[in-house]
């Protein structure tokens, strides 16, 4: 018989504060992801409208709905992927906070995508403010929560002087 440990969440839960701090903190490497995901799709769109001068390839993909989706989805991977990684976006690491499922477990790659979705470019974080755990609706949705790391204490050639 095959039984997983319920290990639940003891650990304390990180602020509404330190989630808009880590969020705010992302927007820097969430630009390179962005710069990254827009060159690609540029520099695909040009192969594809060769024979087209520039301003005109410009003009088609900034109209086009299926250029702002890859955009999305794009931003949307970046946190997708760090989630299920580690569980800990760049901002997240700063700030000390780990997204973990109730068992205290990265999120599964289905979750995280629900998470993205739902989290309406950071909107659904408001309603952390008003829950009792700090969870957003789309924590809620998916059963995670944002729990504060302890700090760590540094070794002893941590404490040493540079000079």
């Amino acid at each position: 018989m095959n039984t997983k440990t319920n290990k639940r969440v003891q650990a304390s839960l990180a602020s509404p504060w330190k989630r808009l701090f880590a969020y705010i903190y992302d927007w820097l490497p969430l630009a390179g992801v962005f710069v990254l995901f827009f060159a690609t799709g540029t520099a695909i769109a040009n192969l594809i409208w060769y024979n087209t001068p520039a301003d005109q390839v410009s003009e088609i993909i900034r109209n086009h709905p299926v250029w702002w989706v890859y955009l999305i989805i794009s931003s949307g991977s970046y946190y997708v992927y760090c989630w299920v990684k580690g569980g800990q976006t760049v901002g997240m690491r700063t700030w000390r906070i780990k997204l973990v499922d109730s068992n205290g477990d990265r999120l599964t790659l289905i979750d995280s995508i629900v998470r993205a979705f739902l989290s309406a470019g950071g909107l659904a974080n408001i309603w952390s403010i008003f829950d009792a755990n700090y969870r957003g609706w789309h924590d809620i949705a998916v059963d995670a929560y944002l729990v504060q790391l302890p700090k760590m204490e540094k070794t002893k050639e941590e404490q040493k002087p540079l000079i």
